[in-house]
C-alpha cells in the first residue's frame, strides 16, 4: 500500500528536477553564448582599430612625402639640378604608391578625401613636368641661346668697326657707346636670373631701345665708310638677343608661379585633405573604442545577471525539492522504524527512494560542472579583456608618438637639424609683437656661405651638405641666449632673430658668427682666401616707434647682406630701420 502512493510521487519529483537543471542549463549555455558574441564583436572592433590606426599613419607619412616633394621642387627651380629633379619624381612615385595605398584600404566614408587627395596629387604632378619642361629650356636659353646671340651681335659690332677709318671719331665713339650698351645689357640679364628683380627687365629694355636707335644712326654707306648690311644684321642680332632674354623671362615667371601658387596650393590642399582624413579616423578610432568598452560593460552586466538569474533558479529548484523529497523521506523513516519494531515491511518500497535520491546526486554533479564551466569562461573574459585594454592603450601612445615626430619633423630643416623656414616665420612674428609692446630692439642677422655653388659644384653635393650642417652647428652654438633662433632661411642662407639687441650688439653678433665659420677652416679652392666663409648682413628695428611689417626687417637684412657681398665678400654690414638714411655700418675680417 505504502509502495502505491509513494511512487507517483517519485515520478513527479523527478520530472521536475528535469525540468529545472534544463532550465539552469539553457541559461548557462545562453550566457556562455552572450559571452562568445561579445568577445567575437570586441575581437572584431579591435581588428577595425588597427586597420584605422594604420590608414592614420599611411596619412602622416603622404604628408611628410609632399612637404618633401615641395623642398625638392624648390631647389631643383633655384639650383636646376637634375639631381634634385629626380629626387623629386621619386619622391612623387612614392607619394602615389602611399595614397594609393590609402585610396584602397579607405572606405566609402573616407574615400572622398582620398580621391580628392589623388586629384591634387596629379595636379602637382602634372605641374611639376611643366616646371620641370619650362626650367631646362629657361637654363638653355640662359647658358647657350642668349650667350651666342649676345656673341653674334658683337661679332657685328666689331666687323661694322674694322670698316670704320680711325679718323671717324664719331662713328667709333658711337659704337663704343653701343658695346657699353651691350655690357649693361648683359649685365641687368645676369642680375635679373639672379635676384629676379623686374625693375631690371625695363632696364634691360631700355638699353635695347636706345642701342636701335644708336643703330639707326649708324650711316649704311657714306664716303666708303660701314657696310650696308651690317646695319641691318646688327638690329636683326639685337632684336634676336632681346627675344630670347624676354622669352628666358617669361619662362622664369611661368615655372616660379607654378611651383609658389599652383603646386604650393595642391601641396596644400593634400596636406589638408591628409589632416582632415586622419582627424576622421581618430574620431572613429575613439568611437570604436567607445563602443568596445561599451560591450565590454554590457558583458559584465549580462553575465552578472546571468549568475543572478541561475542562483535564482537554484534556490527555487532547492525548495521545489525540499517539498518533494520530505514526503518520500518521512514515508522511508517511517517504513524503516517499522522494520526495527520488527514488523513487516513488505509494503516499504525503498528502490523508490533509492532512485531519487541517485537522480538528485547525478543533478547536484551537473550543477557543479556547469556552475565551474561558468567560472572558468569569466576568468577567460576578464584576462582577454585585460589584454585587450593593454593593447588598446599601446597603440594610442604610439600614435600620440607619431604625432609628435611629425609635429617635430614639420619645424625642422632635414640636413642641419635647425629651425625651416617655417618655423623662423612664426617666430619673426611672435618677436615682432613682443617688441612692439614692450619697446625693445629687435635684430635680424641673414648669413649667405660665400661661393657656395663652385664649391658644391668642386667638391660634390655630399661635401656641400656636410659643409652646411658644420656652418649650421657652429652658428646655433653661437647663440647665446635661449630666445635666439637660428635657422635655416634657404640654400646656403642662414638667418638668426635676436630680440633686445641694439646695432652694437647685432654687429657684434654678426661678426662673432663671421669669425667662427671662418675658424672651422673648411677648404675652399674657390675662395680668395682659401676657406669657407660667410657674409653677413644685420638689421635693427624698433617695432613700437617704428611701425611695419617684419617683411621690411627681412628686406634691410637682405640688403645688407648684399652690401656685404658688394664690398668684397667675407664681412658684416648693418642697416639699421631707417631705410632713407642711406647709411650703414661695415665689420670686416
Amino acid at each position: 500500500m505504502m509502495a502505491t502512493r509513494f511512487r507517483p510521487a517519485s515520478w513527479r519529483l523527478k520530472y521536475r528536477i528535469f525540468a529545472g537543471f534544463l532550465l539552469i542549463g539553457l541559461v548557462s549555455c545562453g550566457v556562455a553564448l552572450m559571452l562568445a558574441f561579445t568577445v567575437n564583436d570586441v575581437y572584431s572592433r579591435f581588428q577595425n582599430f588597427t586597420s584605422f590606426s594604420q590608414r592614420v599613419e599611411l596619412g602622416l607619412d603622404l604628408s611628410g612625402r609632399m612637404v618633401e616633394l615641395q623642398r625638392l621642387s624648390g631647389e631643383f627651380v633655384n639650383d636646376g639640378q637634375a639631381l634634385a629633379a629626380d629626387q623629386a619624381s621619386l619622391v612623387l612615385s612614392q607619394a602615389k604608391q602611399l595614397l594609393g595605398e590609402l585610396e584602397s584600404t579607405t572606405g566609402d566614408r573616407f574615400g572622398s578625401r582620398a580621391r580628392i587627395m589623388n586629384e591634387h596629387l596629379s595636379g602637382f604632378e602634372q605641374a611639376f613636368v611643366e616646371v620641370r619642361k619650362q626650367r631646362e629650356r629657361q637654363s638653355e636659353l640662359v647658358t647657350d641661346t642668349i650667350t651666342e646671340r649676345a656673341l653674334r651681335y658683337r661679332q657685328l659690332l666689331a666687323e661694322y668697326e674694322a670698316g670704320i677709318g680711325s679718323e671717324q671719331t664719331d662713328w667709333v665713339a658711337r659704337l663704343e657707346r653701343l658695346r657699353n650698351s651691350a655690357l649693361q645689357i648683359e649685365r641687368h640679364m645676369r642680375n635679373y636670373f639672379d635676384r629676379l628683380d623686374n625693375a631690371l627687365i625695363r632696364e634691360i629694355n631700355s638699353e635695347v631701345r636706345y642701342s636701335r636707335e644708336l643703330i639707326r644712326e649708324l650711316p649704311v654707306r657714306r664716303e666708303g665708310i660701314g657696310n650696308p648690311g651690317l646695319v641691318g644684321q646688327m638690329d636683326e642680332a639685337l632684336r634676336s638677343y632681346q627675344a630670347a632674354i624676354v622669352e628666358a623671362v617669361q619662362l622664369t615667371r611661368g615655372f616660379l608661379y607654378l611651383v609658389n601658387v599652383v603646386m604650393a596650393a595642391e601641396t596644400h590642399e593634400i596636406t589638408y585633405q591628409a589632416e582632415r582624413l586622419a582627424e576622421g579616423l581618430r574620431n572613429e578610432m575613439g568611437r570604436i573604442e567607445t563602443e568596445m568598452a561599451r560591450s565590454i560593460r554590457r558583458a559584465i552586466w549580462s553575465a552578472l545577471i546571468g549568475t543572478f538569474v541561475t542562483l535564482c533558479l537554484i534556490l527555487l529548484l532547492s525548495w521545489r525539492l525540499g517539498q518533494g523529497i520530505a514526503g518520500p523521506i518521512e514515508q522511508l523513516t517511517q517504513g524503516f522504524r517499522r522494520l526495527a519494531r520488527g514488523e513487516l515491511a513488505g509494503d516499504a518500497d525503498l528502490s523508490g527512494a533509492g532512485y531519487e535520491f541517485r537522480e538528485l546526486s547525478h543533478a547536484a554533479q551537473v550543477f557543479r560542472e556547469k556552475n565551474e564551466e561558468t567560472r572558468r569562461l569569466l576568468v577567460q573574459y576578464r584576462e582577454l579583456s585585460e589584454e585587450l585594454e593593454h593593447r588598446v592603450n599601446e597603440r594610442t601612445r604610439e600614435l600620440e608618438q607619431a604625432n609628435l615626430q611629425l609635429e617635430k619633423l614639420s619645424r625642422t630643416d632635414e640636413l642641419t637639424r635647425l629651425a625651416n623656414r617655417r618655423s623662423f616665420d612664426e617666430v619673426l612674428a611672435v618677436e615682432w609683437a613682443v617688441a612692439q609692446r614692450s619697446g625693445l630692439k629687435l635684430a635680424m642677422l641673414m648669413m649667405d656661405i660665400d661661393y657656395f655653388k663652385p664649391y658644391n659644384d668642386h667638391y660634390g653635393h655630399l661635401a656641400g651638405d656636410d659643409c652646411l650642417r658644420q656652418v649650421a652647428g657652429t652658428l646655433e652654438a653661437c647663440m647665446r641666449r635661449r630666445t635666439d633662433l637660428v635657422a635655416r632661411y634657404g640654400g646656403e642662407e642662414f638667418v638668426a632673430v635676436l630680440q633686445d639687441t641694439d646695432d652694437q650688439g647685432a654687429l657684434a653678433m654678426a661678426e662673432t658668427l663671421r669669425l667662427a665659420v671662418r675658424n672651422l677652416c673648411i677648404t675652399h679652392q674657390y675662395s680668395h682666401l682659401g676657406i669657407v666663409s660667410v657674409s653677413v648682413g644685420a638689421a635693427v628695428a624698433t617695432p613700437a616707434t617704428r611701425p611695419g611689417e617684419p617683411s621690411e626687417l627681412i628686406r634691410l637684412a637682405d640688403q645688407a647682406l648684399y652690401l656685404a657681398k658688394q664690398t668684397g665678400r667675407d664681412r658684416a654690414c648693418l642697416l639699421p630701420f631707417r631705410p632713407s638714411s642711406g647709411t650703414y655700418r661695415m665689420a670686416t675680417g
